[in-house]
């Protein structure tokens, strides 16, 4: 009996002995990664990307299973635009549990022009994050870039239920509702945006006005390009709407100015010839007109 114990004693003593033995550079290892993770913190937090990222790979190194620091890489490598790799660590840190990684990976894909994974992440994104309203807010110009303009307004509005503020989606939704046929609602979105802030540069007032001419709202319209035009003098788009919008409401003196505008920039365009011809002869001045509108017939391309 006495045997017996002193036999199994010894033999917890000698597993107690491994366990030390084990535990030790065990804990060492994990004690290195979280002081190479905390060191990278720093680095970071004091304006050094290159050594924080350093440490962090560091730390992986040390602990190939350190999720803080594989989001921490990931983030790193998504500041400098090196997306490949901060998707393989924002993906690394996901399989090892780290919350909200989604969107971080949507947006790599979406760099790395992977766009239907993308999508595929970023919905998975709205799911971990339905108070954060940058997630439908980038789901939303994504479909706009894909031609999904239904799907963007979708979208764009999930944004302004969580954040009816957000100044850049009422007017990117004004451009949707623009591009689907819905004048009256991208008015709606532009004016929003317009009360919230938005910058009214050329390229803003142009679609509002182009909005406000399928309106038939022609006033209107014209007030905004003729803003626009302020802005840009020489922009042949806005030039060639306003000379459109002035002959269509019989102001032919204005629409001739508009459409000598046009031609001076584009001498080629037959098409703004023969308007400028039409124009003229609107205003009176029949001979005028007709000799442009001949000589615009000519070039083969007025129909």
């Amino acid at each position: 009996m006495t045997s017996r114990l002193i036999l199994c004693l010894h033999v917890v003593m000698l597993t107690l002995t491994i366990s030390a033995a084990t535990a030790a550079p065990l804990n060492s290892w994990y004690d290195k990664a979280r002081d190479l993770y905390r060191e990278g913190v720093a680095f970071r937090k004091s304006g050094q990307p290159e050594v924080a990222r350093q440490r962090f790979a560091a730390a992986i190194r040390a602990d190939s299973n350190y999720t803080a620091a594989y989001s921490a890489l990931g983030d790193l490598y998504f500041e400098k635009k090196s997306y490949a790799d901060a998707l393989f660590c924002c993906r690394k840190a996901q399989q090892l549990g780290a919350p909200n990684m989604s969107r971080q990976i949507g947006l790599s894909y979406y760099y790395l022009h992977q766009y239907e994974n993308a999508l595929e992440a970023l919905q998975q994104a709205a799911q971990e994050e339905p108070h954060n309203s940058m997630v439908p807010y980038q789901l939303a110009q994504l479909y706009a870039q894909l031609g999904n303009y239904r799907e963007s307004i979708y979208y764009y509005q999930q944004d302004l239920r969580i954040d009816s503020t957000h100044t850049a989606a009422w007017y990117e939704l004004g451009m949707m509702w623009f591009n689907v046929s819905d004048a009256q609602k991208a008015v709606h979105a532009f004016e929003k945006a317009a009360r919230l802030g938005c910058r009214q540069d050329a390229v803003f007032l142009f679609n509002t006005g182009a909005a406000w001419l399928q309106l038939e709202q022609t006033e209107k319209g014209i007030d905004c390009l003729l803003k626009a035009l302020q802005q840009q003098p020489d922009d042949e788009q806005i030039l060639f709407n306003l000379a459109q919008a002035f002959y269509g409401k019989g102001d032919f003196e204005a629409a001739v100015c508009q459409w000598e505008k046009v031609l001076h920039l584009q001498p080629t365009n037959a098409f703004a010839m023969f308007m400028l011809g039409k124009s003229y002869m609107g205003k009176g001045e029949m001979e005028k007109g007709m000799a442009l509108c001949d000589k615009a017939t000519a070039t083969g391309t007025i129909k």
